[in-house]
């Protein structure tokens, strides 16, 4: 029995022997991964951030922020580690980091933080291009909002982010929006027909529903050949149907249109 206990005890203490080191922890950690609230996480890179932490020696630390290309934010802020966690101290506030597989997690202020001391580039989602005479029964189905670009920024579609969540339902060239923003949930019906190559839906009853971002009384979604829907704001795509929309990247110039993309629900019988 002894040696059991022994043995056991022996393997207990393997098992916790190993305890957090400073060495664990010194050195530049960057943030590849955020979440808010019971968001669905992504890398700062969708938001046009970039967040890098440098943990020195002496228990202070640097964080170092950027947003858009501007000028970066440097804050100071001490750390130590205690009872196998650390312990980062700024404002006079104190949060407790796990430190878990070679990786940091911070939660503060409703925001939580991976950090990893390898640098994940951020890649953008590439939209694929609109199906050519698509059909209405190419449309038909349940549809799911996930994805918001707007103002040069892509962001996973929820309450938390975005503030609302959005389902299309289209059949028979009939169609429902249920859109939920902050908790109320909103149905609003459609009708209309492929043009082009887009489905053009209007609403029934004339009546103002929509988000702070787009309106929902005159929509135009795109099949895209990557099986996506997407939705632009019909003000934006009368601006791009007259060749002013440009390249970006090369202009220097913000993009404000707002495009949402939605992906087919398979329902399972």
């Amino acid at each position: 029995v002894c040696m059991d206990v022994g043995a056991s005890t022996g393997g207990f203490m393997s098992v916790s022997v190993y305890a957090l080191e400073e060495k664990d922890v010194i050195g530049t950690w960057y943030v590849n991964e955020l979440s808010m609230g019971e968001g669905a996480s992504f890398h700062p890179g969708a938001m046009g951030m970039e967040v890098t932490v440098d943990i020195k020696e002496d228990g202070k630390m640097e964080t170092t922020s950027s947003v858009y290309g501007e000028e970066p934010d440097v804050d100071e802020a001490e750390w130590k580690i205690e009872n196998d966690k650390i312990l980062m101290t700024y404002n006079e506030k104190t949060e407790e980091c796990e430190y878990a597989d070679g990786k940091i997690t911070l939660t503060s202020d409703g925001m939580t933080m991976l950090l990893s001391q390898e640098k994940e580039e951020y890649e953008p989602y590439v939209p694929g291009k609109p199906v050519e005479a698509p059909k209405m029964e190419d449309f038909e189905g349940e549809w799911n909002c996930i994805l918001m670009d707007a103002f040069g920024m892509q962001m996973p579609v929820n309450a938390d982010l975005t503030g609302f969540e959005m389902m299309l339902s289209v059949k028979a060239g009939k169609a429902e929006i249920t859109l939920i923003e902050n908790g109320e949930e909103t149905k609003v019906e459609l009708q209309g027909d492929v043009e082009g190559n887009a489905l053009v839906l209007k609403t029934v009853k004339e009546e103002a529903a929509g988000t702070m971002f787009f309106s929902l009384d005159n929509m135009k979604f795109n099949l895209l050949d990557d099986g996506k829907l997407c939705l632009i704001a019909e003000d934006d795509a009368e601006e791009s149907d007259d060749g002013e929309e440009t390249d970006d990247s090369e202009t220097g110039e913000d993009d404000f249109s707002v495009k949402t993309y939605f992906e087919k629900i398979i329902v399972t019988e």
